[in-house]
């Protein structure tokens, strides 16, 4: 019978073998080896962690230095808004106030010729001169137009230049 002889270390191996571990260094140079590693992994991720930090911050302050920049600017804007809608509401009320000169001088131009048509008839009976009369009505008319579009010195002169054919009607109507 044959005794076998067995040893922590495997087969072939040396003596000096057996006190090393699973990777075949020794337990202790293999620890400082793996520390070693992991703290320069360590130490690199914290550096890209730092720069990454850096980064951001940087960003940010850009990002606050944009953001109070952009909101001087939105605070003027809002100003110039302000006025503007000022100004536009002004420009309304005159435009309501110039509808309703408008539309009151076109309602008395309407009854004026309303009142023109009927009394046609019965001043070409009375041997009017139509043509006095139109000339004189036309000078009236150009100065209630005129007065309505705001153009006061000019509906004036208009009918200052008809007075004279219209004087000229006066006693024949």
């Amino acid at each position: 019978m044959t005794t076998a002889v067995t040893s922590p270390a495997g087969r072939g191996a040396r003596a000096s073998d057996a006190g090393r571990g699973l990777l075949g260094f020794r337990s202790r140079r293999w620890r400082r080896a793996a520390t070693a590693v992991a703290a320069a992994v360590a130490l690199g991720t914290g550096c890209l962690l730092a720069a990454t930090d850096l980064q951001a911050r940087s960003a940010i302050r850009t990002t606050d230095v944009s953001l109070a920049s952009a909101d001087r600017q939105l605070s003027g804007l809002r100003t110039e808004l302000a006025r503007a809608e000022q100004r536009l509401a002004g420009a309304r009320a005159r435009r309501a106030d110039v509808t309703r000169s408008f539309d009151a001088a076109q309602s008395t131009l309407s009854t004026t010729q309303k009142t023109l048509a009927g009394d046609e008839a019965g001043i070409h009976s009375q041997g009017v001169d139509l043509g006095v009369l139109d000339s004189c009505l036309s000078g009236v008319e150009q100065a209630l137009n005129q007065i309505a579009v705001g153009q006061t010195a000019g509906g004036l002169a208009s009918l200052r230049a008809s007075s004279s054919s219209c004087s000229a009607l006066n006693g024949t109507v």
